[in-house]
């Protein structure tokens, strides 16, 4: 704009021309009045870009706190936008080429939008980066992402600001995942962010798992028939099995049975236990050729096969084609009905993969509740996830995370208070008699859900804070600089962060065998009365967690450095056995996150926006 400026000044203004010749040439005069209009409107478009800018940068100095900041759509899709506006978030978008008319609806919808390609301090500080609830980075490249988070991580070290935001970014390849995972150091002990990584195909089969799990189907007063079959095979069916066998464990610790129905089943199978050789201890997957998608004229299947197919509980259909996945679902609906009498009664759900434009085209003009996928899921019982529009989402990415995160923060504290607070007290107190003080903030934890119906987390660390100040002789903000519930939550590693969410995660599985062996209510006097039954399973869903997360049988040495550096770089433990092979104490361990229960039942998160 500037030097479209300056060419009109030259040529149309700043030219010597004399009364005379403008008189004499009326386009000459037409175009002098032409270019006086171009200078306007050049200086005004300057002026409104200039203070346009400056409006933005005051509106968000002064109005914005709690927002969320996305670095490209790309991964989380534009449904993402919208729902952050729909439930109330401020959202700032930055987005290198923006030129769609979609990112000029989004401005108007109240979405700011920056349309920059250079990352860096001064943007970071225009949008209040440091004030942000959330940071979404989200990139189709993985190394741009890594190197733009590691951008975002500096700059919030040096702001030193007191609220945490939460860094989420999207790595596609698995390995990358992995060593990421492994290797990330970290740590954000006094720091302002809190690092989580993100993967659009394992949301899908988180959400899969967590809203359609196996256990609601299941009867488990016969446990011979419970069996889940899994169609097809990708990137989320792969996580999905690994969902499982992580948490799909259930009374009498028996494996959960599942048919792998593709093609190329037993490529796939022989693919999955390449990379996890160890998976036949935790579920019985079972390879089904499948000769066509129409589940028609298959000879190859025994009439026995045949049959335990169609007493299947449940069934997932994955793949890259939706049309194809519609019709699967619904020729599998077929072979259903050729077989049993109740043939609605077994969930199936697709993981849509959302690759065309196909289920808008079939939705026009159709009511909401005339929609396909409702009148799919009222008809014949097939219920769709949708890859990215149903899991980068506000609730799936904010909110529930953050639920999760908080009952992950009081797993580890409650652990942490039971099997580290005394190392702690006479480390950097100098106090000897501290396993009095664990025992007794244990108790009164455990006791608070029987006087409250509904606990923040605040309210369960004012007690244990109270507890160590007054039994420490110190000031409540003195235990709170070693022994807040975010200090102990900081210190984790990536992977103990996982754990603890497994860990949160399986609540939900858990309370599902509380009901089935007549635990009910849940208290202190049933969980105990129950541990020769609980216990076992709770260890062999760690046991299967630590072996996903690359941990391996070792014995520990004796040396607490050593022993850590053994246990948290190395992944090796010395509890990865059989049950009956644990000692008392360690049976003990398994039986606490039980005792919580109440307790995490008993959390609510509040959501700041």
């Amino acid at each position: 704009m500037p030097g479209a400026i300056y060419s009109t000044l030259f040529f149309f203004i700043l030219n010597n021309i004399t009364p005379d010749d403008a008189i004499n040439n009326v386009y000459l005069l037409i175009a002098r009045y032409l270019a006086a209009i171009m200078l306007g409107f050049g200086i005004y478009s300057l002026l409104y870009k200039h203070l346009h800018h400056q409006y933005t940068r005051l509106k968000i100095k002064y109005r914005y706190r709690n927002h969320v900041v996305v670095f490209s759509m790309k991964m989380v899709g534009a449904s993402f936008l919208s729902d952050l506006l729909a439930n109330q978030y401020k959202v700032i978008l930055v987005e290198e080429y923006s030129e769609d008319p979609f990112f000029d609806k989004v401005e108007k919808d109240g979405v700011i939008v920056f349309r920059e390609e250079d990352h860096g301090a001064k943007l970071f500080d225009t949008m209040q980066l440091s004030h942000a609830s959330a940071c979404v980075v989200a990139f189709d490249d993985d190394g741009r992402n890594i190197e733009l988070s590691l951008k975002i991580i500096k700059y919030l070290r040096g702001k030193g600001h007191k609220y945490t935001v939460r860094l989420l970014t999207h790595i596609s390849k698995g390995n990358n995942l992995e060593v990421i995972q492994d290797y990330i150091d970290i740590s954000n002990a006094d720091e302002n962010f809190e690092f989580e990584i993100f993967n659009i195909f394992s949301a899908a089969a988180k959400k899969i798992y967590d809203h359609f799990p196996p256990h609601n189907y299941f009867n488990f007063d016969n446990p011979h028939e419970n069996a889940i079959a899994v169609v097809g095979y990708n990137q989320s069916a792969e996580d999905f099995l690994i969902e499982n066998i992580i948490l799909s464990h259930y009374k009498d610790c028996r494996n959960i049975k599942i048919y792998l129905i593709s093609k190329e089943a037993d490529a796939h199978l022989n693919h999955f236990m390449y990379k996890y050789p160890f998976c036949r201890e935790f579920v019985d997957i079972i390879p089904v050729k499948l000769l066509n998608n129409k589940f028609f004229a298959n000879f190859n299947w025994s009439k026995e096969l045949i049959e335990k197919l169609s007493k299947v509980k449940a069934a997932y259909f994955f793949g890259e084609d939706g049309a194809e996945l519609i019709n699967m679902a619904a020729r599998f609906r077929q072979f259903l009905f050729g077989q049993v009498t109740n043939y609605l009664i077994a969930p199936v759900v697709i993981c849509f993969p959302e690759d065309t434009g196909i289920m808008n085209l079939l939705d026009v003009e159709r009511e909401s509740s005339e929609k396909l996928t409702v009148e799919l899921k009222n008809q014949l019982n097939v219920n769709f996830v949708n890859m990215i529009s149903d899991t980068c989402t506000s609730s799936r990415l904010l909110e529930q995370s953050e639920y999760i995160d908080l009952l992950s923060r009081v797993i580890n504290y409650y652990y942490s208070i039971k099997y580290e607070f005394e190392h702690v007290l006479k480390e950097r107190w100098q106090i000897a008699d501290g396993a009095g003080l664990a025992i007794s903030i244990e108790n009164k934890l455990l006791e608070l859900s029987d006087k409250h119906t509904s606990l923040s987390e605040n309210e369960v660390e004012q007690l244990v804070l109270q507890s160590v100040a007054s039994f420490a002789k110190k000031t409540v903000d003195e235990s709170k600089a070693l022994f807040s519930i975010k200090k102990w939550w900081d210190n984790l590693s990536y992977h103990k962060k996982s754990a603890n969410r497994y860990a949160a995660r399986h609540l939900a599985v858990k309370m599902n065998i509380m009901k089935n062996i007549g635990c009910m209510p849940l208290n202190r006097e049933h969980i105990l009365r129950s541990f020769p039954v609980i216990a076992p399973i709770e260890h062999k869903r760690w046991s299967a967690e630590k072996m996903m997360l690359n941990y391996r049988f070792g014995v520990l040495p004796e040396d607490r450095k050593t022993k850590n550096i053994t246990k948290e770089v190395l992944k090796m433990h010395d509890q990865l056995i059989p049950y009956d092979k644990l000692t008392e104490i360690e049976k003990q361990k398994d039986l606490n996150i039980f005792l919580l229960m109440p307790l995490l039942n008993s959390l609510r998160v509040e959501i700041k926006k």
